[in-house]
C-alpha cells in the first residue's frame, strides 16, 4: 500500500475521521478525545495509533498523558492530490455519457 492508500484507509473510518474532527480544533489528551468521541479509551488510543501511522497525527508524552496533535501537511496534500484528479476530469471534458 502506498501512503495515499494508507491515509485514505484511516480517513475512511467514520470513529477516526471524528478524532481529526476535534484534533483540528486543538490538540488534545487521549482521555479528552475517548470522551468527547463517546468512545472507551482503548479503542480511541488504537484509532489514534492507526492515525498516526499513517502520519496525520503525531503525539507527545507529557508525565503520565498523551497528548495528539493534528498534522494538516499530510491533509492539504490530500485535497492538492485530490484538486488534480478533478481538474483532469473537468480538462476531459467532465461527467457525460456516451
Amino acid at each position: 500500500m502506498d501512503a495515499v492508500d494508507i491515509l485514505l484507509t484511516a480517513l475512511a473510518d467514520p470513529a477516526r475521521w471524528r478524532l481529526v474532527s476535534l484534533l483540528a480544533e486543538r490538540p488534545r489528551p487521549v482521555g479528552v478525545l475517548a470522551q468527547l468521541a463517546q468512545a472507551r479509551q482503548p479503542q480511541t488510543t488504537k484509532h489514534l495509533q492507526t492515525l498516526e501511522r499513517a502520519g496525520v497525527v503525531t503525539s507527545q508524552r507529557t508525565g503520565q498523558r498523551r497528548i495528539y496533535a493534528l498534522r494538516p501537511t499530510p491533509l492539504r496534500d490530500l485535497a492538492a492530490l485530490l484538486n488534480r484528479i478533478a481538474d483532469t476530469a473537468d480538462q476531459a471534458g467532465g461527467p457525460r455519457v456516451r
